[in-house]
């Protein structure tokens, strides 16, 4: 692994951030605007902040970006306006699902036949807008229809994840899918869909990312009443010897793709410097447990406590150098 690759990936990080931050000035923050204008409503705090502070800012540079990167291409102004809709999207289609509860019959015509749909919520008008644009304007729209169906039935299937019986096979299973399918469908609204090599590579990146999303979301899950890998885990030690090995297989499939060295290896770097963040977390974790080794009942803990606070210098720290030897392990 090349020590210029780290920073070469940082530069791409950063200018990618730079070049969404100036798109989202000129674009984004008017388009919101518009739309709470033209649909007579009101976008909330928290699908704003995803939005704004998530999605709309952070997917499209670090995903997006780091796809057209290891291709050797550049983000375009038309992939990039794609990849930021489909942010405003996400936050809203999950509330469309889990807060107003539309039946799964309605929510399937908004997604496949927006035109015919007949809105009268705010968030279904915005939706129906945006996947109109979307199923016009994808170059590869069988592809991104066929993505769009495979997070259709994801989201369906978390359902399963409010139930205090749910078996850990069938927690793994919805786990590693439902990242899998978020990531793919962000390639898919690009001009190149995904291959079967980068499929593979996909599904074992979304995977690691959704358990690193629910590493850090054990308070709100816990709170809300859903069941996740990390809030009925028994033993995290097991856990990081798993998500080891699960980078290690990613690594493997990201080593074999047919793409320049200096490529692979900064993409590689991009995508497992937020693994790195992941395995602090579990590192925590293991810390808690240790600490509170007699209380197993996670409601019985304050916010502040199930808490991950990646800003703390300590933290940071450990995160950059798993940053450094994450991309290294095969």
């Amino acid at each position: 692994m090349n020590l210029l690759n780290y920073f070469k990936a940082f530069y791409q990080v950063v200018h990618e951030l730079i070049q969404q931050q100036k798109f989202n000035h000129d674009f984004l923050t008017r388009y919101l605007f518009d739309l709470e204008k033209k649909y007579e409503g009101k976008f909330s705090d928290e699908q704003r902040f995803k939005i704004e502070k998530y999605y709309g800012k952070l997917i499209a540079p670090i995903l997006c970006g780091t796809y057209k990167m290891l291709y050797g291409e550049k983000l375009t102004e038309d992939e990039r306006k794609r990849a930021t809709l489909f942010g405003i999207l996400t936050p809203l289609g999950d509330d469309l699902f889990d807060v107003h509860q539309l039946p799964i019959e309605k929510i399937t015509q908004l997604t496949f036949e927006p035109e015919q749909y007949e809105a009268s919520l705010f968030a279904e008008h915005v939706v129906k807008e945006i996947q109109a644009y979307l199923l016009k304007e994808v170059p590869n729209k069988s592809e991104y229809i066929s993505a769009s169906k495979d997070v259709l039935d994801l989201q369906v299937a978390t359902a399963a994840q409010t139930s205090p019986e749910i078996e850990y096979e069938l927690l793994k299973q919805i786990t590693y899918r439902k990242g899998a399918v978020s990531v793919i469908i962000y390639h898919q609204i690009l001009s190149e869909a995904a291959d079967n090599e980068m499929m593979k590579v996909l599904e074992e990146v979304g995977g690691l990312y959704q358990l690193g999303n629910d590493l850090f979301d054990v308070y709100k899950d816990t709170r809300d009443g859903i069941y996740t890998i990390p809030n009925t885990c028994k033993d995290f030690s097991s856990l990081r010897d798993i998500f080891m090995s699960k980078v290690k297989k990613m690594n493997q499939l990201i080593s074999a793709l047919p793409y320049r060295k200096d490529q692979i290896e900064k993409f590689s770097i991009i995508i497992n410097s937020i693994n790195a963040r992941s395995l602090v977390a579990i590192d925590e974790w293991i810390k808690f447990y240790e600490k509170h080794s007699t209380e197993r009942n996670l409601r019985s803990f304050t916010r502040k406590e199930l808490i991950i606070d990646m800003e703390k210098p300590r933290l940071l720290l450990k995160a950059l150098y798993y940053t450094w030897k994450l991309p290294r392990m095969k």
